[in-house]
């Protein structure tokens, strides 16, 4: 006899397909377009730089993906990379810490934010929008004191390999980039997470029906709690690899990037209301505006018209989702 559970299981995958179906499709017309346009496209350093460019806003908008799934939003991911990033890099500067431990105060510092952040939603019954807006601002000034206002080096020799190097390495460098396998292993964990734990279950009805997910047992306190922390966690691995890349710890990292994780995590089906969308989606959200922007730079159009064309697509993406929820 097949459980409800796994009827329930095979039901939300069926819907996660369908959702990312769209944005699949539209990445990979564009990136034939793009193929046809400019061959240069696909060369084997632009891939590259693409998944490594890309890999950083795909793992915090897998992060957001589970936290706009339970109907709660997090605004303080990108001045929390940058703090995240900022502790590590001063643990590797002063204190001379290996690469272990510098990954380590990067993913517990953005987890200590993470859990402040779920404690005050969740007892001071404050909407996680102000919460985290007011975060935003308090981690940008950690950030700016833990490092003096300075940009942090040296990193701990090896370090650099998250943002530079690649998994089957050649002489002539090719390679998959290490920072594109650690997006992929961290988008299967929390996939799984999701998927196939009680837990990921209590996300989902958190997010559909609160009251109901309160009536049937579910702690809600400590589900705002854990997703929170989590948020917090997947945004340490980020600025790992974003302090990787780029050599050194800055204060100013992150700008924006707490819009394009919410921005991807919207434009792979993931609903801004609750209670649907995926991981998968939100991987492809994330390289479809990569490539759009790559397009943009192999196109030589400036900044704004990136900014015009990604901001387009995201209402369009938001408008698709309403329409389809009402038929």
């Amino acid at each position: 006899m097949t459980s409800p559970f796994s009827l329930l299981g095979r039901a939300r995958l069926n819907e996660q397909v369908r959702d990312a179906m769209a944005p699949l499709g539209f990445l990979a017309l564009l990136s034939v377009g793009l193929w046809w346009y400019q061959p240069r496209f696909l060369s084997l350093v632009n891939l590259q730089d693409l998944a490594r460019e890309t890999s950083v806003v795909a793992i915090l908008a897998v992060g957001q993906t589970v936290v706009i799934i339970a109907a709660q939003i997090d605004l303080s991911v990108g001045s929390n990379l940058a703090f995240a990033g900022c502790m590590a890099g001063v643990a590797m500067r002063d204190h001379h810490f290996g690469v272990i431990a510098a990954i380590a105060v990067a993913c517990a510092s953005g987890s200590a934010i993470g859990v402040v952040n779920g404690l005050v939603t969740a007892y001071g019954r404050i909407p996680s929008f102000i919460v985290t807006l007011g975060a935003m601002l308090a981690c940008r000034g950690l950030a700016l004191i833990v490092s003096n206002s300075i940009n942090i080096s040296p990193l701990a020799p090896g370090f650099e390999v998250f943002g530079s190097g690649g998994l089957f390495q050649t002489r002539m460098g090719a390679g998959l980039p290490w920072a594109f396998v650690i997006m992929i292993v961290c988008a299967i964990i929390i996939h799984v997470v999701l998927s196939a734990t009680r837990w990921g279950r209590s996300v989902y009805a958190v997010g559909g029906n609160r009251e109901a997910a309160r009536l049937s047992g579910i702690n809600m306190r400590w589900m705002t709690v854990s997703i929170m922390t989590l948020m917090g966690f997947v945004t340490g691995i980020a600025a790992v690899i974003d302090v990787s890349r780029a050599g050194v710890a800055q204060p100013t990292a992150g700008a924006q990037m707490e819009l394009w994780s919410i921005a991807a995590t919207v434009m792979g089906g993931t609903s801004l209301f609750g209670g649907t969308g995926g991981i998968p989606g939100a991987i492809i959200g994330a390289f479809l505006m990569s490539v759009i922007q790559n397009g943009c730079d192999l196109a030589g159009l400036e900044q704004g018209h990136q900014y015009l064309i990604v901001g387009s697509v995201i209402v369009i993406a938001v408008l698709y989702d309403r329409i389809r929820r009402r038929t």
